[in-house]
């Protein structure tokens, strides 16, 4: 008996010494933190030492090395603690050593030794797909094709009922070079023609690659295979609206719906598409309908409550809101939208008192904006921009946001040298930032700095030759305050080009039509002030066209157009000026 305890102490003692020395051996000679040089860790290093004679069972030995591996690892010494988990590993064959060694190979960048163990790993547990993963990571430096569309399919074996895990395998191929993904996927459908995994990951990938067409023959395809897929049914809608085919993919979601009434995911995908069409109502009586299933879904109050105050549903709105914060999904989005309802009751103190309470989150910016316009239209203006400017930033873009807000204001209570002053903060920030500039140079007009608002416009155009907006104004503002036409019309011409596919072309138009009129080309002019006045009813364009009526001797008309915008805009003073001009 005595004999067996010796033997155990003498064990653990043997053990603790050599751990002992493999600790000295692992601290680096520059000091306990020093970086060893690879001299130094071959000389240094640990070597697997004989369990013949140094330890009493394989256990021990295995204990010895897990515990340098682990050391190692502490130390900063990841090469040998990869070396030292994949010894052990290959022998146990243990599910945690095997991610252990190939995790901290990964992180020592060896990756030859990651390859190996990744491949260990997947042979002991199969159906993990973070293993699979972290292969087909590894098989992708090496460029080994054939092997990553084994293992590929494998993956895509075993994530067939699980939603979550297709999700994690469409990641990592979103994450490789497109048209290769695209290939692996194109051959694996060949092999597994009636697979719906494959299909519906091969279809979400085309969809993401723009290949539209392509993506809904096999959505076809798939959904001709099992008519009632439940992630294919939607996605199809989704592809039909996203090819600009919104009638047909609501067409398709009220079919789908009829034959399965109960498919919940369905019915959202319907409801958004409806919101989107700016079919409110019906939108709202779908996710009526889903929230009598899930009363405490967040994101269905949310919609409800989003949709509800686009109908002017204050009160609807305001409950949904109130719900959302009852069950403690979405505090701050709540507590936004609730300060906009009091904002549109006029109950600015109840709206400052939610806008406060946003403490984060996406529309964190938008809540300190909506705090300082309140406080400015109260007639606070100070107030409106102290607080603006000690509104915590992350960085310089939200600080740029709140630089031109504040500048904003400033220029709509006609202080204009310290909104200057407040671009010019901005701009120190990003030089090159074309909104700052652009809406500089429209401060440097107000301010009648042309030689600044030239500048400003230029550089825009210097970063952005083809900035249909910096065209314009450079081109209109030539024309209004020199008397260089022949260049403003120029811009003015290639702005019009560029803009000819949108649909907020008609300040262009008044624009070309009163640099043809400075240059004397009246009839040209009228031609183009008619077109922007058929696009958009606007006092400029009235104003404009009825002057270059009057001068080119149609006065009756004139009048006729000048007479008409009254009535829509009684208070315009550009409109009343030139009338007065005009009609004194």
């Amino acid at each position: 008996m005595k004999i067996k305890v010796l033997g155990k102490n003498v064990g653990v003692i043997i053990l603790t010494n050599l751990l002992m020395g493999c600790a000295n051996q692992l601290t680096p000679q520059g000091g306990a933190h020093a970086e060893p040089n690879s001299a130094q860790l071959k000389e240094n290093s640990p070597q697997v030492v004989s369990s013949a004679t140094l330890f009493v069972s394989l256990q021990q030995q295995y204990m010895y090395k897990v515990l340098v591996a682990e050391i190692a690892a502490r130390r900063g010494y990841y090469e040998v603690a990869a070396t030292y988990f994949f010894d052990v590993a290959q022998q146990t064959r243990n599910p945690y050593l095997v991610e252990r060694a190939t995790l901290v190979a990964l992180h020592a960048r060896q990756y030859d030794i990651a390859t190996a163990a990744a491949r260990l790993w997947v042979e002991i547990a199969p159906a993990n797909l973070n293993a699979r993963q972290i292969l087909v990571k590894m098989l992708l430096r090496q460029k080994n094709t054939a092997e990553i569309l084994i293992h590929l399919e494998a993956m895509l074996d075993s994530v067939k009922d699980n939603p979550q895990q297709q999700q994690e395998v469409m990641a990592l191929l979103e994450q490789q070079e497109q048209k290769e993904a695209l290939k692996w996927l194109e051959q694996l459908v060949t092999k597994r023609s009636k697979d719906s995994t494959t299909l519906l990951i091969y279809a979400r990938l085309l969809i993401n690659a723009e290949q539209l067409d392509k993506a809904q023959a096999i959505l076809q395809q798939l959904i001709q295979q099992v008519p009632n897929h439940p992630q294919a049914v939607p996605l199809y809608a989704y592809l039909l609206d996203k090819q600009g085919q919104s009638e047909q993919a609501l067409q398709w979601m009220r079919q789908a719906l009829y034959q399965y009434p109960d498919q919940q995911e369905w019915r959202l995908m319907y409801a958004r598409l409806l919101a989107e069409a700016e079919k409110f109502d019906e939108s709202i009586h779908q996710f009526e309908q889903l929230l009598s299933q899930h009363p405490q879904h967040g994101d269905i109050l949310y919609a409800l409550g989003v949709l509800s105050l686009q109908k002017e549903q204050l009160a609807a709105a305001k409950k949904y809101f109130t719900e959302l914060l009852k069950i403690g999904e979405q505090d701050n989005i709540a507590y936004y939208y609730l300060g906009q309802i009091a904002q549109v009751e006029n109950d600015l103190t109840t709206a400052l008192s939610w806008y406060k309470k946003v403490d984060g989150g996406p529309i964190y910016l938008n809540a300190q904006a909506r705090i300082a316009l309140i406080l400015s239209e109260q007639g606070h203006l100070d107030q409106a921009i102290e607080y603006l400017q000690n509104v915590p930033v992350e960085d310089d873009d939200e600080a740029i946001t709140l630089i031109q807000l504040e500048a904003e204001l400033l220029v709509d209570k006609e202080q204009y040298n310290p909104a200057m002053a407040a671009y010019n903060r901005a701009l120190q920030l990003k030089p090159d930032n074309i909104d700052l500039r652009y809406s500089r140079a429209l401060l440097a007009e107000k301010m009648g700095l042309l030689e600044q608002l030239e500048q400003d416009l230029r550089h825009v155009l210097v970063i952005d030759p083809k900035n249909i907006n910096a065209l314009n104004a450079l081109g209109y503002s030539l024309t209004a305050h020199t008397t260089r036409y022949q260049e403003a019309y120029e811009l003015i011409k290639q702005a019009l080009q560029l803009s000819s596919d949108h649909n907020e072309e008609y300040y262009i138009l008044d624009s070309m039509g009163w640099v043809l009129y400075k240059m004397g080309k009246y009839a040209e002019a009228i031609a183009y002030l008619r077109k922007a006045q058929a696009k958009q009813n606007d006092p400029e364009v009235a104003a404009h066209l009825g002057e270059v009526l009057w001068k080119s001797g149609d006065q009756a008309a004139a009048q006729v157009v000048w007479k008409e915008a009254l009535k829509d805009f009684p208070n315009d003073e550009k409109l009343q000026e030139i009338i007065r001009h005009f009609l004194p």
